[in-house]
């Protein structure tokens, strides 16, 4: 009596997730023969469960502002404009074996508390920063506040590069 389950809706999740990922072995195979679909529910039993799992190992929930949302246009288009100097640098690099290198940079930081809203900007920060192929952040140093971002291509500006 009076037990609750350690994670609310675990059930309700796994069934949205089976859902979603026989949908998507559906699509996949292009076919509803019945061995197809007996490995397809297999399948996507196997992955939901995974995901409930990997759900309740969460420590908090990522829950994004619009505007970092809004943000995420620079970093998408640099994903194509930075292949240009990421095609010369293979050039220089790989095929004509100069001996040129990367930069780090650290950044001012302040996204380093343990609230779920600094979470949230960092999980932001380092995945878009580190989409478009000159740009890699490395990691956030809390106790110094700073974000590390190392450059295939040295820019003059690797804070525009790697926040988003």
């Amino acid at each position: 009596m009076g037990d609750r389950p350690r994670h609310p809706g675990a059930v309700r999740a796994w069934l949205i997730w089976w859902v979603l990922l026989a949908a998507l072995w559906l699509a996949l195979v292009d076919t509803v023969v019945v061995p197809e679909l007996v490995v397809g529910a297999i399948a996507a039993a196997i992955a939901a469960t995974g995901a409930v799992i990997v759900r309740g190992q969460r420590r908090l929930l990522l829950r994004p502002r619009l505007e970092w949302v809004r943000c995420a246009g620079g970093p998408l288009r640099r994903t194509l404009t930075d292949l240009v100097p990421l095609a010369r640098a293979l050039w220089r690099r790989g095929v004509r074996r100069r001996d040129e290198h990367g930069a780090m940079a650290e950044l001012p930081y302040a996204a380093v508390a343990d609230e779920p809203d600094a979470a949230t900007h960092r999980v932001f920060t380092q995945a878009l920063g580190s989409l478009a192929p000159n740009t890699l952040v490395v990691g956030v140093d809390a106790d110094r506040r700073v974000l590390l971002v190392h450059q295939l291509v040295p820019t003059g500006d690797p804070a525009a590069e790697a926040e988003p």
